[in-house]
């Protein structure tokens, strides 16, 4: 921190950015001295933070960061350095860089393909995305090229999210407010939205916590106890601030008699003793009382819990809109339905809606059982989100950030189970098979597995052949990220019917997703050699089975907005899958 020169180089992902580099003087700290904005690639999928302290501005120190950038050297001024920084690095591979490389799509040959044949796509193609479920709201992924909606549904294959609403009550005849009696207990008010009397809804209720995904949970939880321990520490030092005063108050009841006291008579003088024990035995029961509300304050602390906010569910019959099912939820858990939006079924009018408190999750919902059964639809994870933004993501036309089928539909399939960490269950994956059976999907792309030891038996195994031999169905999966060691390949990847994928990192994917440089030799660099990853599982299977293809196993894609950031860089067979079901779907 006492150094005489600091640089802060701060480098963002994705590129074309603006790029400003700071030099700033010890001496004069408020004052920026050189800022130069120029056009920059910047080759990495994640921010950092470059600190170089004690450098002085001479040929070695520039010499020191190539080929990061080119520092000014003393005497030389700002307009000639501006043509140096980054010249040499940036515009051998600027070219290239417009081809798009967050989502690679120059190694499967797909972009060769859009540009002869704009239109090949994936417009008119279907995929369905088995997954943690998506970000209905997420950058990327609310339209096609063609302007239709991405996504066809969104499903919750898990039951996770279902609420019994089989409880009931009759709306009463109300002058003014209707109020009716929550699942919970609370009383709740409800809105212009409200049936007539006489009618019968439906009642049910939900946490918060039970319906978002686990990392938006710990981050509320972490965040709530911060705000509940700031507040009663504050309680703290207040009540100790009052026991200090009281106390002060207590000891000045103890006076030494004074000459005044000479001229009073005896009983006036008792009667000044009587006054000043009640002052000070009123006092001693207030500092008890405040000494009783610190521990109580200190003891609430340490004995933080949080069940998060409970939400009480209405289900009824809008007999305004053909006797649709209709749902609202108590988003702000305080009993107040007045302005609350009454949802239909996502399918039906798309409608979403995002969970407050912080959460930022947003949620649609689907009716079942003639309005016994409500699902809440969330999310359990980014994973899914960025799969789907893999395969078909669409930020408009010929933008770097498109996913490789911008132009095909998705159907978001929950499987990944909160109850379970978001693992699959075989009801789950046997539900989404049929729910893309049933929406005459054309691809599906499975981003999960386990190892396994026969793979081709069971029901699931049945239903994918199903799916790939009777229904129509290309399945691509992730091949697992159990390697390198051989035999490391697992289910559902390890099956016969879906096309099973590895992930493969091209030299140019190393450059860009994670700053690889060329190693050094004698002769100069050692040039970048594409290659599987390293984490990618290998056959043979017992039964001899191994990978089928190869895809760029690796991608800088939109993520959910509880995530609090609008895209990242996963890689995995996970993001291999995705890249080629999208290949697929330009072909189709």
């Amino acid at each position: 921190k006492n150094d005489d020169r600091r640089l802060v180089f701060i480098f963002e992902v994705l590129a074309h950015l603006e790029f400003t580099v700071f030099y700033i003087d010890k001496s004069t700290t408020t004052q920026l001295q050189y800022s130069n904005k120029i056009l920059m690639r910047y080759h990495s999928s994640r921010a950092l933070v470059y600190w170089i302290s004690s450098l002085a501005f001479d040929a070695k120190s520039a010499a020191f960061i190539s080929p990061l950038l080119v520092l000014r050297p003393a005497g030389v001024s700002r307009q000639a350095v501006s043509t140096q920084v980054f010249a040499s690095s940036m515009l051998e591979t600027s070219n290239a860089y417009t081809s798009s490389r967050s989502i690679p799509k120059e190694e499967t040959k797909i972009l060769d393909l859009l540009k002869g044949q704009p239109t090949a796509d994936g417009r008119g193609v279907k995929i369905a995305i088995l997954d943690t479920g998506c970000d209905l709201a997420a950058a990327g992924l609310q339209k096609t090229s063609q302007g239709l909606p991405k996504y066809l549904n969104f499903l919750d294959c898990t039951g996770d999210g279902d609420i019994d609403t089989t409880a009931t009550a009759k709306i009463l005849e109300a002058n003014e407010t209707i109020s009716i009696k929550g699942k919970s207990g609370r009383s709740l008010t409800l809105g212009e939205w409200a049936p007539k009397s006489g009618s019968e809804v439906r009642l049910g209720s939900i946490r918060l916590y039970d319906v978002i995904p686990g990392s938006v949970k710990s981050r509320l939880l972490r965040e709530r106890k911060e705000v509940f321990v700031t507040d009663h520490r504050q309680l703290i030092a207040q009540t100790q601030q009052t026991l200090d005063e009281l106390q002060s108050k207590i000891n000045s009841c103890v006076v030494a008699k004074t000459d005044s006291d000479d001229d009073k008579t005896d009983e006036e003088q008792k009667a000044d003793k009587e006054k000043k024990a009640d002052e000070k035995k009123q006092l001693i029961q207030q500092r008890n009382d405040a000494e009783m509300l610190l521990g109580q304050f200190q003891a609430l602390i340490e004995l933080y819990d949080d069940a998060g906010p409970y939400m009480d569910v209405v289900l009824f019959q809008d007999e305004n809109d053909e006797d649709d099912y209709k749902v609202v939820i108590d988003l702000k858990a305080d009993g107040n339905l007045t302005e609350s939006i009454p949802f239909s079924a996502f399918a039906k009018k798309r409608q979403m809606g995002e969970f407050l408190f912080g959460s930022a999750v947003t949620f649609c919902i689907q009716i079942y059982d003639e309005g016994k059964t409500l699902s809440i639809v969330t999310d359990a994870g980014s994973h899914g989100t960025h799969v789907a933004g893999i395969a078909a993501a669409n930020f408009g036309a010929d933008n770097i950030k498109n996913g490789v089928a911008p132009g095909a539909q998705v159907l978001a399939c929950k499987i990944g189970d909160q109850r379970l960490g978001s693992s699959e269950t075989g009801t789950g994956l046997i539900r989404a098979l049929i729910a893309a059976k049933k929406y005459d999907c054309d691809l599906v792309n499975l981003s999960y597995g386990e190892p396994s030891w026969q793979p081709d038996s069971g029901r699931v195994s049945e239903v994918f052949a199903d799916a790939t031999k009777k229904w129509g169905i290309t399945v691509f999966t992730s091949a697992g990220n159990d390697g390198p060691a051989l035999s490391s390949l697992g289910s559902p990847g390890a099956l016969s019917a879906p096309i099973t994928v590895g992930a493969y990192v091209s030299s140019d994917m190393m450059v860009d997703q994670y700053s690889t440089l060329p190693a050094p030799t004698e002769d100069g660099e050692e040039t970048l050699r594409d290659s599987s990853y390293y984490f990618s599982s290998r056959g043979p299977t017992p039964d001899g089975l191994l990978p089928d293809i190869c895809a760029p196993g690796g991608a800088i894609a939109p993520i959910p907005r509880h995530a609090l950031q609008g895209k990242a860089q996963y890689h995995g067979t996970s993001m291999s899958s995705p890249n080629a079901c999208g290949v697929a779907a330009c072909v189709l």
